[in-house]
């Protein structure tokens, strides 16, 4: 009996295999085929013309992308060598070989078309029962710009660049002048007057800084010169760098309900933003929202009670100030009496109001109050109190949502709820950018960098989808 089966290596096949074959049958990539073909291309297709030589369909190509974007691998050259050696890849290429420029290509040109795909798969995993929308986890993350650090500059550090570029273009006019007797040997059957390559780039680059430069608003802010729209932030391990902050909302069941970048640091001004994208989206709003103390203001939390949405947000002291017991002259232990409109202090002293600060966002008004108590210097009890002459205490008019807000995360309904947002949202972009290597962006500017993100969080709801319905 032989030990081994029959080498084959130069057996030829009398029936070659259907494309169909190259891929199990509850493999990723197929159930990205069968997506992709239900998705409307109408769009995108519109945009080739019946001239020229026929090109590849755009399906095959998004298919691609997804299925890329999906295990990890967004290089156009690298997909494009791996529709000669991946069977995967082969069956989602119908055994084409496309070149990596149209791969990248047809994605920079389409990058929006194909962002807006994220709201057909996410409504297909709604229609499939693979999400519970009954409350949304909002998180976000910093992602580097496709720039470097050393390029983003404010207005007055560009303006001694364009003086050492007019230095330099002026040395080079220089030179160039003083070898025109030598341009017969230098430049043979040229004329001679073409400007050197030298001098072109640093036109080039002049041209480019001064379009920079009328982005500016103020002389102490920062642009960079690569890609204007990103901005320098810190990431969680306190790196600065040239970056976007890229936003996302889940459900329970880890499936992005929406994503967003945008170029501010705070995530503050992000809650309202991906609360409604995330119900237009499904198309049904959702009750509950929780995100970190990150999200935390008294706007935020006014436009959650205004539009009937239960938040578990907690506020930056939020931690600090469950360990008021081991400070008995901690502010929260000072009684407002509202009837009143003063503060007593454990001691029993009042402290009265002082001074009212507006702020006017246009549409409101709000105000602070300022209480003080002016018994201070006769207290014995200063020292444990107050390091300052007069103890004074802030209470904004919306602090009774504050205090709500509070509330609820203290039961035990809203510690559960609390948690789900950690379990899932934090996975997700550790997945994302340490499994998958999505620490940087390939694409410039904030259009662009909005649709890349959009690819990376449809790979993630494809796979994920994938798995739900394995297990379903």
């Amino acid at each position: 009996m032989p030990k081994f089966k029959p080498y084959r290596k130069n057996q030829f096949m009398l029936f070659p295999k259907s494309i169909d074959d190259y891929v199990p049958k509850n493999h990723l990539s197929r159930m990205i085929s069968n997506i992709v073909e239900q998705l409307d291309t109408r769009n995108i297709e519109d945009k080739y013309s019946q001239l020229g030589q026929n090109t590849y369909h755009p399906k095959i190509l998004i298919k691609l992308l997804f299925y890329g974007y999906a295990i990890g691998e967004r290089s156009g050259r690298k997909i494009s060598s791996k529709c000669e050696t991946d069977t995967a890849y082969i069956y989602l290429s119908q055994m084409y070989e496309p070149d990596f420029r149209t791969i990248n290509d047809f994605r920079k040109d389409n990058i929006e078309e194909l962002s807006q795909y994220f709201i057909d798969i996410l409504r297909m995993c709604k229609e499939l029962g693979l999400i519970s929308v009954g409350q949304m986890n909002i998180d976000g993350t910093k992602i580097k710009a496709h720039a470097a650090n050393r390029r983003t500059k404010t207005k007055e550090d560009y303006q001694k660049w364009l003086k050492r570029i007019d230095d330099k273009i002026k040395k080079i006019l220089e030179e160039a002048e003083a070898t025109d007797t030598q341009e017969d040997q230098i430049y043979q059957d040229k004329r001679g007057d073409e400007l050197p390559e030298e001098l072109n780039t640093q036109e080039k680059l002049k041209a480019r800084i001064k379009k920079v430069m009328k982005k500016f608003e103020n002389q102490k802010e920062k642009i960079n010169l690569t890609d204007p729209d990103a901005r320098f932030m810190k990431d969680g391990h306190y790196r600065i760098d040239t970056s976007y902050n890229c936003q996302a909302s889940l459900s329970k069941e880890q499936i992005m309900l929406s994503s967003e970048v945008i170029t501010e640091a705070s995530d503050r001004k992000a809650l309202e933003l991906m609360v409604e994208t995330s119900d237009t989206n499904l198309a049904q709003p959702v009750k509950d929202i929780a995100a970190d103390a990150g999200y935390s203001s008294y706007d935020n939390y006014e436009y959650l009670e205004n539009n009937n949405k239960i938040g578990y947000i907690p506020d930056q002291n939020f931690r600090k100030d469950l360990k008021k017991d081991q400070d008995p002259y901690h502010h929260t232990q000072f009684h407002y009496d509202q009837n009143q409109d003063l503060f007593l202090c454990p001691e029993g002293k009042m402290l009265k109001l002082y001074q009212i600060r507006r702020k006017d966002y246009g549409y409101r008004k709000f105000q602070t109050k300022i209480y003080k108590c002016k018994d201070c210097p006769s207290c014995l009890k200063k020292s444990l109190c107050t390091r300052q002459k007069y103890r004074t205490l802030n209470r904004e008019d919306r602090r009774e949502l504050l205090l709500r807000m509070r509330n609820r995360l203290q039961t035990e309904v809203g510690r559960k709820k609390y948690l789900q947002r950690l379990w899932t949202t934090e996975p997700v972009f550790g997945h994302l950018k340490y499994n998958l290597g999505y620490r940087h962006f390939f694409l410039r500017s904030l259009r662009k960098v909005k649709g890349e993100f959009r690819l990376m969080c449809i790979g993630w709801n494809l796979k994920k989808m994938h798995k739900l319905m394995a297990f379903s």
